[in-house]
């Protein structure tokens, strides 16, 4: 049997990334993150901008900015409608250490990233903490996932979590 192509690959799996960042955001708004292994004691903030959209009804895209904008109502109507989240600024503190940056929830990109670095006069020293914080976020996301994606992929579970989401106040 041949491969499928990557373009049939990426259409198969599209949804998983703002279906992971809508689940995250709820998650996060209804105060029930779960804790990743390495970071038991993570804490996960949401903000403005966030670009919700769907292939169906009228507007298709909206995009509401602000740091609070996660509490306007005009996102719970969103999910409400059957919108995904796809893009949102989101910051993940873990003791006193802070990563902040929009996470492109299409193709899984991080855009400004910060990380909680200090500036440090030994160049080598620096990019060494800085590549380190970098690889720790990335440990997070992937335990982030890897509790999203057997929800995922179990349907009945996965029917729970959206209604959910319909069911918001």
């Amino acid at each position: 049997m041949a491969e499928p192509a990557a373009l049939e690959v990426m259409e198969r799996y599209a949804l998983l990334g703002p279906d992971f960042l809508t689940w995250l955001a709820v998650r996060i708004i209804n105060d029930n993150v779960p804790a990743p292994p390495s970071e038991p004691g993570l804490s996960i903030d949401i903000q403005g901008p966030l670009v919700l959209g769907s292939s169906m009804g009228e507007a298709t895209k909206i995009t509401l900015a602000g740091d609070e904008a996660a509490a306007a109502p005009e996102v719970r109507a969103a999910l409400r409608e059957g919108k995904r989240l796809y893009r949102a600024k989101l910051s993940f503190t873990a003791q006193d250490a802070t990563w902040t940056f929009t996470l492109d929830a299409e193709s899984f990109d991080l855009k400004s990233v910060k990380v909680p670095v200090p500036k440090l006069p030994d160049l080598d020293e620096y990019m060494h903490q800085r590549i380190q914080a970098l690889q720790h976020l990335n440990v997070l996301l992937l335990e982030l996932f890897e509790i999203y994606l057997p929800i995922r992929l179990q349907p009945e579970q996965w029917r729970e979590e959206v209604t959910g989401w319909r069911e918001l106040d």
